[in-house]
């Protein structure tokens, strides 16, 4: 079973309820890291969807904003075309490894980047990142499917 562990955001508030979601502001998964993934190309909140992870990158230097036709991968078959991302110029530290799960079915899709320069994270994601579909046998799980499985509801 795939497990992320993360699914709070920056404002404490869980990804996966309802007027949270996807949103291209750097600072609005985790506060300090200067990287952000949307599916605009502007600040307005995707709340089709939330991510989780194990694994977030850290950015320095000046801010930027990039787009990534991710119309040829796994993303797409949970209806994601292009990805967004804001974050700053230079990568620090870390790596990227998340689920991007649809709120309605619970499908999902694992995108990990491992790269070492901050362009391996900006555009061009669809060739620069490992981006494949969760079997629904191995998860993913995730904090808000262990709550509503606590509560009865899958």
């Amino acid at each position: 079973m795939l497990k992320f562990t993360n699914i709070k955001l920056a404002d404490g508030k869980s990804g996966a309820k309802k007027g949270q979601g996807l949103k291209r502001v750097a600072t609005h998964y985790v506060a300090a890291s200067h990287y952000g993934i949307g599916t605009t190309a502007n600040t307005t909140l995707n709340d089709n969807y939330y991510i989780a992870w194990n694994n977030w990158p850290t950015f320095t230097g000046s801010s930027g904003n990039h787009s990534s036709d991710v119309s040829s991968t796994d993303l797409a078959k949970i209806g994601i075309t292009s990805l967004t991302v804001s974050c700053k110029a230079n990568h620090a530290s870390g790596s990227l490894d998340c689920v991007i799960v649809r709120k309605e079915d619970g499908k999902a899709v694992r995108v990990t980047i491992t790269g070492s320069t901050s362009a391996d994270y900006k555009a061009d994601i669809d060739s620069e990142a490992t981006i494949a579909m969760v079997d629904p046998f191995d998860g993913p799980w995730t904090p808000e499917r262990g709550r509503l499985l606590n509560q009865g509801q899958i």
